[in-house]
């Protein structure tokens, strides 16, 4: 993490705050900077009531330049380019690269047992103002192994801190490290766990990348970096951690019917806040270890109303889903997930139309290779970039008709975080939602005298780009 924040500081994209408190003030700056077109990437030092070098850093990855450099792609290339760009990467194969076991790294500077540990040593912040706590898990990398078949899982969930040895963590239903767990505690054993509160990049997009079961996301991590992750052995756990980690939290996962603590509330991607998912309770950690390097850092990525910090996994996502809207029609020119909607509940299909029925059949097929808390599916023609909002409002302004345009899909599957769910539905358990499907393309019909939009085309706007941007 520290090559990719002096990366930041060379490019001009680092902005050092000194001074901010931990109780609202890094969140709130966080927030405020985040909202900039371009913001950069945040490292708050000297924080009140904590040694000088203990630091928080956030933001880190919130525009295009330093996402690409994650993904290993051109820093200069515009949305749909880095999309197109990781297309051609995925298309070539994933080709896992498992990570190698060192003797030593950084994060064994410091090394805290028993009686030594204490996470109120850490600038933990309190992110937004009604969070119920303060957190030190938001950017962070959740290590669990597999008691049966041996693999081991990376994830990312929210950890708070409650006293000098306990946290709680926020892990949903049916994610790989919950069943994991839930093999420990059928045998009375307690989960080992390890929390990297600061890690690499590409460990960091690993581990909240969806993979398939049984594939470990240092694996992947490997293949993002063309080179092995180096993991040590943590000091209790024997759980593998990586060596340059900045803050490295050892202990066990309790059994919901072993111990529950209050958690949150805290405030979710949804830019809503929620609760524990047991009635406001949640896991329990039992941390035995804390390792961390000199002047450590923790990662901090809270959620906020633009998603920026999603960049990296809205690129791939795009990408993969184009891929596979590919294998099935002919036409797709793009996809995208805005960031000002939150990432995942609107969805945009650019489409060459070719036939009747062209543009609901990529929807139709768009909803189902993606139906997770996706709302809104709208379909543009070629001639709209779907990376670009103000486009995408525009073709749904001028080209839609909201009696013909719109069909409504209900009972799709949805999150328990959707703050949009009724009490009455989530009593039953009923965690669905509606989906829109809004056809903003010019009619097939009658798309030949559909009026001609005043658009400069790209070729007379590149001719005139060539001639021109040296002058303006």
């Amino acid at each position: 993490m520290r090559e990719f924040i002096a990366k930041a500081k060379e490019l001009g994209e680092l902005k050092l705050v000194e001074g901010a408190d931990r109780d609202l003030e890094i969140g709130a700056i966080t927030e405020w900077l985040a909202s900039l077109p371009n913001p950069p990437a945040l490292l708050f030092d000297h924080i009140p009531g904590f040694e000088a070098g203990c630091r928080v850093a956030s933001n880190l990855f919130d525009t295009m330049t330093r996402t690409a450099l994650v993904l290993g792609l051109s820093p200069q290339g515009s949305p749909k380019e880095l999309i197109i760009e990781w297309r051609e990467k995925i298309k070539q194969g994933l080709q896992l690269i498992p990570p190698v076991k060192v003797g030593e790294g950084p994060v064994l500077e410091n090394v805290h047992l028993a009686d030594q540990v204490d996470l109120l040593a850490f600038p933990a912040p309190k992110w937004h103002e009604e969070d119920g706590g303060r957190y030190i898990g938001t950017g962070d990398a959740v290590i669990v192994r597999d008691p049966e078949e041996g693999w081991v899982n990376l994830g990312a969930y929210r950890a708070q801190v409650h006293d000098r040895s306990t946290l709680t963590i926020n892990i949903e239903l049916g994610k790989h490290a919950e069943l994991i767990a839930k093999k420990y505690w059928k045998n009375g054993r307690d989960c080992p766990i390890a929390i990297s509160c600061g890690q690499e990049p590409a460990v960091s997009i690993a581990a909240g990348t969806r993979l398939s079961w049984g594939m470990s996301e240092y694996s992947y991590a490997g293949w993002l970096k063309g080179k092995p992750v180096e993991v040590i052995e943590g000091v209790t756990t024997r759980l593998p951690i990586p060596a340059t980690a900045e803050i490295v939290l050892e202990g066990e996962l309790l059994s919901p019917e072993k111990e529950l603590r209050p958690e949150g509330p805290f405030g979710e991607w949804t830019g809503h806040y929620g609760r524990g998912r047991f009635q406001g309770k949640n896991l329990v950690i039992k941390v035995k270890a804390i390792l961390h390097r000199h002047q450590p850092i923790i990662q901090g990525a809270p959620p906020l109303l633009d998603r920026k910090s999603q960049l990296a996994s809205i690129i791939r996502k795009s990408a993969e889903l184009w891929n596979e809207l590919d294998r099935n029609i002919k036409g797709v020119m793009g996809v995208w997930f805005p960031t000002e909607a939150g990432g995942s509940p609107v969805a945009v299909v650019s489409l060459k139309q070719q036939y009747p029925g062209h543009a609901k059949q990529a929807a139709m097929l768009m909803g189902g290779l993606n139906p997770y808390v996706l709302k809104y599916l709208i379909v543009v023609d070629e001639d709209v970039d779907p990376t670009n909002t103000k486009e995408v409002l525009w073709a749904m302004g001028m080209r839609s008709d909201p009696e013909t345009s719109i069909d409504i899909i209900r009972k799709c599957w949805d999150s328990g975080v959707d703050p949009a769910i009724p009490p009455q539905k989530r009593i039953q358990g009923d965690f669905t939602h509606s989906m829109a499907i809004i056809d903003a393309c010019k009619p097939f019909e009658w798309i030949n005298e559909f009026p001609k939009t005043v658009k400069t085309t790209p070729e007379l706007m590149a001719r005139i780009k060539q001639k021109w941007e040296k002058i303006l």
